[in-house]
């Protein structure tokens, strides 16, 4: 049961911090966060081809991919996003940080409660990918803001 409610508060809880940001600028930064989270999809497609992890317990909408992509990973990235796309190092540094509380701190947990494993990788491992995760969304980022005509 706590399992469930964790897993759907990932999902729905973490839009409710985009209420208060500027409607303009979370429209600068979504395809972005849209763009990271077709990535992390796409990565945990792979992960279960060559059985990375093993998704043990999920939300019933979701089958080997987490709540947290839809709902914590896509609502942060529009949160970091907004507060930091225009200076590199910022962006990277929350980034580093925040990969690594979720890699080595939060991915541990999710494992003790059984959410899931950590099979052909490991918290390392999780970290590049998250990583380069973060570079391509900010290239992407970056990219968008080249060819979006500013009014």
């Amino acid at each position: 049961m706590f399992n469930q409610l964790l897993l759907w508060a990932t999902f729905i809880l973490p839009w409710f911090a985009l209420i208060p940001l500027n409607n303009t600028r979370i429209k600068k930064v979504f395809p972005s966060a849209l763009f990271g989270t077709l990535i992390l999809t796409f990565v945990f497609q792979v992960a279960d081809r060559f059985e990375w992890w093993q998704i043990e317990e999920n939300i019933f909408l979701l089958t080997n991919i987490t709540s947290f992509v839809y709902g914590l990973f896509f609502a942060g990235t529009i949160i970091i996003l907004y507060f930091t796309h225009h200076h590199f190092w910022l962006y990277m540094t929350t980034n580093l940080i925040i990969d690594a509380f979720l890699s080595f701190m939060v991915s541990t947990w999710y494992e003790h409660l059984g959410i899931y494993e950590l099979i052909n990788i490991n918290s390392f491992g999780v970290y590049a990918l998250t990583t380069v995760i973060a570079l391509l969304i900010y290239s992407f980022q970056k990219w968008q803001e080249t060819v979006i005509i500013q009014k």
